[in-house]
C-alpha cells in the first residue's frame, strides 16, 4: 500500500498523569482474544468520536509507517513534512493515551546510496535521536515491507544486523524484525530466515501484512508463513490488514481479490466482502491465538470525502471502517462488537 501526506493537524500534549499511564499501561487481552489495533496514519484518527469509541472499548494501540531518518530533516526547506508529520500524529497518539507501533521505512532524502544500502551505523544513528526526541514509544518494527522495497530488499541478513542492535541498544522496548509483506508464505518465510541469520538469533516478534489472504478468505500462506523455521518459534503482530472495499482500478486489476473476481463494484456488495474480509481477519487470529498476539486494522478513515458517492472508489484506497464521509460501514461495527 502506498502511504501518502496527509493533512497535518497539532495534537494535544499528555497530562503527567496520563503519561504515566501510557507508559505502563497492561496491553495483554483476555486469554484466547484478539487484541486490537488501529493502523492509519492521520492524526485526526485520534481525535474522531468514532476512533475515540472503540479506544474506550479497548483499542489503545497504532501503528504509524515513518522514513527513518526523517528526524535529521526536519530544518530542511524541501523534506521536514516528514518529521513534521511525524510528530503530529505521535503528540495526538499520546494525547490520546494510545500506544504507538512505530514501523520505520524508506529514506526522507533523495540519496540513491541510501536507496540501495542502509548501513547499521547509519540506521542507529537515526534511531537513537528519534528514541531522544520520543522516549515514550517502546514498540518498534525495523522496516515496512522489506521484503517488498527498499534497501533490503536483497540483503535480508542486513536487515538481520540491524535488528540486533536496535534490541540491544532499547531495553523494555518490544521490537519487530520487519513488517513483511505477504507475497507468499513461502518467500516470506524464506525472507525471515535471512533476517535471523542476520541476527544471529532468534527473531522473537515478527510483523506481518496479509491482505491477499484476509480478502480472499484463505488462511494458506499466512499459516505457511507461521510454520517457517525461522518464525515457527516466535510471536507475530499483523501490523497492518483488514477487508478492502475498493482499490485503485490497476490495483484491483493487476492483484485482484475475491471481491474483483466476483465483479463486486456496488456500494452493498463492496461492503460485502470488506465485512467478510475483516471478519476472516479475526478467524487467522483466532486460529492462531498461540502465535498471533495483536491485529492492526487499516484504517479508521481513507481521504475524508463529503461528496463521495457509495460503490465508487476514493483515492488509491479505501479500507475505512468509516466511509469518506465519515459514516459507519458494517466493519466499523464489527471490529468494536469484536474488542468489547
Amino acid at each position: 500500500m502506498t502511504l501518502r501526506r496527509s493533512s497535518l493537524r497539532t495534537g494535544r500534549l499528555l497530562a503527567a498523569s496520563g503519561l504515566a499511564l501510557l507508559s505502563t499501561a497492561a496491553l495483554a487481552a483476555p486469554a484466547g482474544a484478539t487484541t486490537w489495533g488501529i493502523a492509519d496514519q492521520k492524526p485526526q484518527t485520534f481525535t474522531n468520536s468514532s476512533f475515540l469509541e472503540l479506544r474506550d472499548a479497548g483499542m489503545t494501540s497504532a501503528r504509524y509507517v515513518m522514513r527513518f531518518d526523517a528526524l535529521k530533516y526536519k530544518n530542511d526547506a524541501s523534506r521536514k513534512f516528514y518529521a513534521e508529520q511525524a510528530d503530529t500524529w505521535l503528540k495526538a497518539a499520546q494525547a490520546a493515551n494510545v500506544r504507538p507501533l512505530v514501523t520505520f521505512w524508506v529514506t526522507a532524502s533523495n540519496s540513491s546510496s541510501l536507496k540501495r544500502t542502509i548501513s547499521t551505523s547509519a540506521y542507529m544513528t537515526e534511531f537513537k535521536r528519534f528514541r531522544k526526541a520520543y522516549p515514550f514509544v517502546k514498540d518498534f518494527s525495523i522496516f515496512n515491507e522489506p521484503n517488498l522495497t527498499g534497501a533490503f530488499k536483497t540483503k535480508p541478513e542486513a536487515l538481520g544486523r540491524i535488528y540486533k542492535e536496535v534490541v540491544k541498544n532499547c531495553s523494555g522496548c518490544r521490537v519487530l524484525g520487519g513488517d513483511l509483506h505477504l507475497t507468499s508464505g513461502s518467500e516470506a518465510g524464506n525472507y525471515a530466515a535471512r533476517v535471523r541469520k542476520g541476527a544471529g538469533s532468534a527473531v522473537k516478534l515478527w510483523g506481518l501484512n496479509n491482505y491477499n489472504d484476509v480478502n480472499d478468505g484463505r488462511s494458506t500462506d499466512t499459516a505457511r508463513f507461521l510454520r517457517s523455521s525461522a518464525v515457527k518459534g516466535s510471536k507475530v503482530w499483523i501490523t497492518e490488514s483488514g477487508g478492502v472495499y475498493a482499490r485503485k482500478a490497476s490495483s484491483e486489476k493487476s492483484n485482484p481479490f475475491l471481491a474483483q473476481k466476483k465483479k463486486a463494484t456496488s456500494d452493498a456488495a463492496r461492503s460485502k466482502y470488506q465485512l467478510s474480509g475483516t471478519k476472516y481477519l479475526k478467524t487467522i487470529a483466532s486460529k492462531y491465538k498461540s502465535q498471533i498476539q495483536r491485529v492492526y486494522v487499516y484504517q479508521l478513515q481513507s481521504e475524508p470525502n463529503a461528496s463521495w458517492t457509495p460503490g465508487s472508489r476514493n483515492g488509491s484506497w479505501d479500507s475505512g471502517l468509516l466511509d469518506p464521509r465519515g459514516q459507519k460501514r458494517a466493519t466499523f461495527d464489527y471490529v468494536l462488537g469484536s474488542i468489547l
